[in-house]
């Protein structure tokens, strides 16, 4: 699987940024071949605040598959939507991902 990664830069933004944001959220949705999208508002770190105030995590099962959706004509609309509205404020990463879940009687969990 591989993910296609949008880090937000946190600050102040504008009605008009939050419209292209959401626009971008929708149009990211039409991706051919699009198997999970997972939005994450950051609200600090360990240490505070954070630089990034949203990632935007799109799921797809091979590198063909997220090439062949990003040159989509759903795929160029939204990345046209996200340089409109966010410009340097966005920052794209490409990422093969290797995931494990656990089930939550496995994992430690606090006594008290």
């Amino acid at each position: 699987m591989v993910k296609l990664l949008v880090l937000f830069r946190a600050g102040a933004h504008s009605p008009q940024y939050d419209e292209g944001y959401n626009d971008f959220l929708m149009k990211l949705e039409r991706l051919p071949g699009l198997r999970r999208k997972a939005v994450s508002t950051v609200y600090a770190g360990p240490g505070g605040r954070m630089p990034f105030g949203a990632v935007v995590e799109a799921c797809f099962e091979s590198r063909a598959a997220l090439e062949a959706a990003l040159t989509s004509p759903a795929g160029v609309e939204a990345g046209q939507t996200l340089l409109n509205f966010a410009g340097p404020d966005a920052v794209i990463l490409f990422a093969d991902v290797m995931e494990e879940s656990f089930d939550s009687h496995d994992a430690a969990s606090p006594q008290g």
